[in-house]
């Protein structure tokens, strides 16, 4: 269901904790109008000379209590409502980021992390303090405008009210011609702020690229043009509300002019007293603050609209992939026997398929391993298993049900894939290795890094399991993440395993201990390998090579050396870099590798 409006929604939730705030600050306001009555008595007794020492103590006690009372209810019902701001701030930043956990990688992948993160931060800000200031300052101007303009036409002059009053309308034409300004500068200052967060994110994670590169000039001066861009559009903003401030305090200038004319002339003709006189401008000092404060609430408002606006686009998103209406909720556990059929794919916004009528069966407890050429549909293919993206309809079955009959939670918390980028979490080694809603003992996280291979080097850390990573795991090396990565997979013990391009960071001695303390974890599970390395991928029961989308060959990985194809080409490349590479150990001088004409050498690129 789509939301129309975040302030409107919570008001109306929680509208009985308004209506007592709303008579906190109502109570304290109505307080505030003993001490004009109390200095206009204090006044008319002292020009008469009948002010005794009991009447000085009298006004004294009066205004004392009165403030005492205007203190202590206008600062419950303040910090009642800004309680209440706080609250709004708190949930408006969980159904953001419980939001963003429903979206799909593709909306992530559209994104600026600093705009981002300048929606959680900035634009949460402003909803609170138009919850918080606004809303208190708001209910007090209605309430304190309302009562003190009734006791001044009631106990001083009705025409000398009106005369009063009547530069005031001009503040609401004010308000209409700054509306769209001061809205649409707000909108600017945010989405300036958001450019500038995301430069910092990008130059803080790229640094060692930055250094590497020589770029720090270069990166100061897209920062310093990003700043400059943050800081015009702030003086714009500011311009336009100092403007609107300083507009509103000579309209409430001109009324004080008023009241000191027009009454000082109503006192010279004896129509109204001293003391009423100046009761009657105590009362508009009281009614000024208000005045003044709906401006400024004015321009919350307009940075909350702006602010709502952004974060209502990003509530309003409808998750691309997420629980399908034929799901069914009574499966709870997959067996990992695949079946793929005439699947295309072709991603949003794509004019080419990635995949192009792939059908294949893995059974249950077998082994698939996916070989083929950058950009051929590996990642796509294992993607659409779990759902990253949506596949259509009637081309993945697991366990006989089709794939969008399968509750996500159910599909994802199944499958331990080991992803090709490696991400871990500034977190303890623990933490990345046990990152899932079941807990595990220490025993399964160390049984894990064993197996994994990355145990001995968690072990030379100083606090082993409970070292913490820098930013995206960079305090470890490229192999070290891709094994712990490895021990996160295998750690959920998942009906089906998926490695991704898991092995390309480390060496083929510790590639092949790590496939052998894989083998028990593989025994019995659906697993399946995409490698750019044969002796990662040989030992499957059934090896596919990707073409442009399409499966070019199918087989063993004899059958497939005996079909002298693709496959069998990239088999015999790498025989040769490895011969190569054991003839340089033996040579002081490097000795230069034979590569057919026209092709490249090295490792071949799958």
């Amino acid at each position: 269901m789509e939301r129309k409006s975040i302030f409107r929604a919570y008001i109306v939730e929680n509208r009985w904790y308004y209506v007592l705030g709303f008579i906190l600050v109502a109570a304290s306001s109505f307080i505030q109008l003993f001490i004009p009555r109390l200095l206009g008595q204090f006044t008319d007794r002292l020009e008469q000379n009948l002010l005794l020492r009991d009447d000085i103590i009298y006004f004294a006690v009066g205004l004392t209590l009165t403030g005492l009372g205007v203190a202590f209810f206008r600062s419950v019902g303040r910090i009642y409502l800004f309680r209440m701001g706080r609250t709004l701030e708190m949930k408006v930043r969980n159904d953001l980021f419980s939001h963003w956990g429903k979206l799909s990688a593709q909306y992530f992948n559209n994104q600026r992390v600093g705009d981002l993160m300048s929606h959680a931060i900035n634009d949460v800000n402003v909803i609170r303090e138009v919850t918080m200031m606004g809303v208190f300052n708001t209910m007090e101007a209605l309430v304190l405008i309302t009562i003190t303009t009734i006791a001044m036409m009631s106990t001083v002059n009705v025409w000398l009210t009106l005369l009063t009053m009547l530069p005031l309308p001009l503040l609401s034409f004010l308000a209409y011609r700054f509306n769209k300004r001061i809205q649409k500068q707000s909108a600017d200052v945010q989405q300036a702020v958001g450019s500038l967060t995301s430069r910092v994110q990008e130059f803080t994670s790229g640094i060692r690229i930055v250094k590497a590169f020589v770029q720090e000039k270069a990166e100061q001066e897209l920062f310093t043009k990003d700043n400059e861009h943050a800081v015009k559009m702030n003086r714009r903003f500011v311009r336009s509300n100092s403007l609107f401030n300083s507009l509103s305090a000579a309209i409430v200038g001109v009324s004080f002019l008023i009241s000191v004319v027009f009454g000082g002339m109503l006192v010279m003709r004896g129509a109204i007293s001293l003391g009423e006189f100046v009761a009657f401008n105590s009362y508009l000092s009281l009614l000024m603050g208000p005045i003044e404060n709906l401006g400024r609430v004015f321009n919350q408002l307009q940075r909350g609209r702006a602010s709502e606006e952004r974060l209502l686009a990003i509530l309003n998103t409808k998750p691309d992939v997420a629980d399908d209406a034929m799901a069914k909720e009574e499966i709870k556990h997959l067996n990992g026997d695949i079946e793929i059929r005439n699947l295309s794919f072709r991603y949003p916004g794509s004019k080419e398929p990635s995949l192009r009528n792939i059908s294949l069966k893995v059974p249950r407890g077998s082994s698939l391993a996916i070989v083929g050429r950058v950009g051929s549909g590996k990642s796509t293919l294992v993607h659409l298993l779990v759902r990253l993206f949506n596949p259509p309809k009637g081309t993945i079955f697991i366990d006989g049900h089709e794939i969008h009959e399968i509750p996500l939670q159910t599909l994802r918390g199944q499958i331990g894939i080991v992803p090709q980028d490696q991400f871990l979490f500034s977190s303890t080694i623990r933490d990345n290795i046990s990152f899932d809603p079941h807990p595990y003992s220490d025993d399964e996280v160390e049984e894990a890094a064993k197996i994994a291979q990355v145990y001995d080097n968690i072990n030379e850390f100083p606090n082993r399991f409970d070292t913490s990573l820098g930013e995206r795991g960079i305090s470890l090396s490229g192999g070290q993440r891709q094994r712990v990565s490895i021990a996160r997979a295998i750690i959920k013990k998942p009906s089906i395993l998926i490695f991704d391009d898991s092995l390309s960071a480390v060496d083929t001695i510790t590639e092949d201990l790590i496939l052998e303390g894989l083998n028990s974890v593989m025994n019995n599970r659906t697993t399946i390998i995409i490698g750019h390395r044969i002796s990662s991928v040989q030992a499957a029961d059934q090896i596919i090579v990707l073409d442009q989308g399409r499966i070019a060959e199918q087989g063993t990985h004899d059958q497939l050396v005996r079909l002298n194809g693709i496959y069998a080409d990239m088999y015999h490349k790498q025989l040769l870099d490895e011969e190569a590479e054991a003839a340089q150990d033996f040579f002081p001088v490097r000795q230069p590798v034979l590569r057919p004409s026209g092709k490249r050498g090295g490792t071949a690129q799958l």
